[in-house]
């Protein structure tokens, strides 16, 4: 019962909202246009389906080679931060053997 509710609350915000912000010109104007483009849009596809299967495989081509290059991008980034770590861990280990050379005793005389 109370995610009925909630869901039931954040509805009606939202159709509240929604209509106070349509009472401005300019927002209303706005709505308007970009609704009859979206209607346009689905008419054309409705009309021309291959046109929408075409134009969504661009999109997913597009996306999926954005999506490559990106995850390229964050291995070989990987790759330079795994590099420096181990450099810095090299001179670690080499000013240990300094310091331990020149607490030794025998070493030092």
């Amino acid at each position: 019962m109370g995610q009925q509710n909630l869901w039931k609350g954040i509805l009606l915000g939202a159709a509240i909202g929604g209509a106070i912000a349509l009472i401005d010109q300019d927002t209303r104007r706005y709505v308007g246009e970009k609704s009859r483009n979206a209607g346009a849009t689905c008419q054309g596809y409705v009309k021309h389906p291959s046109e929408a299967i075409h134009s969504l495989r661009v999109c997913y081509d597009s996306f999926s080679s954005q999506l490559n290059k990106g995850v390229e991008d964050l291995l070989e980034l990987l790759q330079k931060a795994e590099s420096m770590l181990n450099k810095v861990g090299e001179i670690n280990q080499e000013v240990k053997q300094q310091l331990e050379a020149v607490d030794d005793p025998k070493e030092a005389s």
